[in-house]
Formats: structure tokens, sequence, C-alpha cells
């Protein structure tokens, strides 16, 4: 008979549980939950809220413009049934032609902002950004000083005046009412054509304005640059991340 064959020594403290490969298209067991969290997909919020999220922000704004204005108009048509005199009727012209200034400036760079604010949005912000997205887009938080300013500057001046001119007599108060309307209309007219042209064609009104986010915020700061169209070093415009 052959002699038993005598154990090795240097196997006395190895498992003699039996290893087998793993099988094919699995990971070894202590790969796996690595290999499965480089697998899952980061949790973003999808497109669609993204889209949702900029209506609600800049669509407030376009409804309050227009339904301001279609409510004013109604007391500034009441001129086609005065008779002004020379006087009313130059302060029609001037109130007219200060309120197209007003349109033409602080109304089309004020849109421009918004647009660019909504844009500046992705998926990566908070849900809280998303909710209070007409917050977000005017400027009212998470921005400079400067742009809250503005922001919170703008619901004063609207606040006093109304009460100005609600205490007017006619016609002037139809005639203060006139430039309103056309600055609301403006207001809302660029507001629909910015999001039009950043939306759908993919062109943001970069030279009108800026998102004005804080430089000391390291999650938005970046998008300033972005915003701006202004280049890397690599000398290529970066684009914003949806």
């Amino acid at each position: 008979s052959s002699k038993a064959r005598a154990p090795d020594r240097g196997s006395a403290g190895r498992s003699r549980t039996p290893h087998f490969p793993p099988a094919r298209g699995r990971s070894d067991s202590r790969l796996a939950p690595a290999a499965r969290r480089a697998r899952r997909p980061a949790m973003a919020c999808p497109k669609m809220c993204i889209a949702l999220s900029r209506t609600w922000g800049l669509g407030f704004w376009v409804l309050l413009l227009g339904q301001s204005a279609m409510s004013l108009s109604k007391r500034a048509s009441e001129l086609t049934n005065m008779s002004l005199t020379a006087g009313q009727w130059a302060g029609l012209v001037a109130c007219v032609l200060f309120f197209v200034f007003c349109a033409c400036t602080c109304m089309l760079h004020w849109s421009a902002v918004l647009v660019l604010r909504a844009n500046a949005l992705t998926t990566e912000d908070p849900c809280i950004h998303h909710l209070f997205a007409p917050a977000f887009v005017a400027g009212f938080y998470k921005a400079t000083n400067s742009r809250m300013t503005k922001a919170y500057g703008l619901v004063m001046f609207i606040a006093v005046i109304g009460v100005v001119v609600a205490r007017m007599k006619n016609p002037w108060r139809q005639i203060v009412d006139a430039g309103v309307v056309i600055n609301l209309v403006a207001g809302t007219a660029f507001l629909i054509g910015f999001s039009a042209k950043t939306f759908l064609c993919g062109t943001p009104p970069r030279k009108l304005g800026c998102c004005d986010f804080r430089a000391t915020d390291p999650k938005f700061a970046a998008r300033n640059v972005v915003a701006s169209g202004t280049t890397g070093n690599n000398g290529q415009a970066q684009a914003l991340v949806v």
C-alpha cells in the first residue's frame, strides 16, 4: 500500500472552503457594491422638471405684467373720450416718451436678466430654487447686492407709484396709466421674445445682461462667466450645463 501523504504545514491555517470563480456576467462580491455605485446614475431632476421650473419662473412675470397691462389699459382708453388742453397733450407726449425710454433700457435689460437666470437653473440645483423660481429669476436672492437692491427697489417703486397715481385727478391719472401700459407691454414682449430665442433657438441675450450671481458663491459664480459669453483658457465659449 502507498504511504499516506503528510499534510503541508504551510496550509495548516488555510481555509478549506473551495473557491469558485465568479460566474460570467457577475462581479466578485467584494467589488459588487463599488461596481453598482459606479454604474448607478446620479440622482438628478429630469429635464422636464427644469422646463417646468423655467416656465413657472418666467411665466409668473409674463402673466403679472400682462394682466397689469390689460387692467390699466381700460383706464388709459378713457383718454379717447376726453378733450385735452395743450398742456395736457404736452404731458401725454412727455409721459409716453419717458416710458418708451424706460422700456428700451430698464425693461429690456431686466427681461434679459430674468431669462438668463432662468436659463442658469440646472438639474443639480436644490428643489427650493425650482419651487421659488419666480423669486430666483428676478434676483430676490442668490444674487449680488446691486441685483437684490434693484429687485426689492422695483417692488417698492411699484407700490409707491401705485399710491401716487391713484390720487391723481383726471386726465393725469389716465395719462400716466397710458405710459405705464407701454412699459408693461414692452416688458411682456421682451420676456416672451428672449425666452423663445434662448430656449428654442439657443441664443440667450448675453449682451444685454448678466446672471449677477455672487462671486463668492462657489456653485453659482461660474455661471456668471458662462452667461456673459466669455471664453475659457482653451479659447472656446463655455456652455450652460442643463
